[in-house]
């Protein structure tokens, strides 16, 4: 019986860490996309106002 608890505890844990490496990464792509939109925009205006210049 003592087996299977730590059997069942460690596949817990496996569990647990499975996810929270998954939301992690999720949040680390949700704050790449957001800056990446950033530079694209920052890029965008910086083109255009030396568009204008000429």
């Amino acid at each position: 019986m003592k087996k299977y608890l730590v059997i069942a505890v460690l596949a817990i844990a496996l569990v647990a860490v499975a996810y929270l490496t998954f939301v992690i990464a999720a949040i680390k792509i949700m704050i790449g996309s957001i800056f990446l939109g950033i530079m694209a925009l920052a890029l965008l205006a910086l083109w255009i106002m030396w568009k204008v210049n000429d």
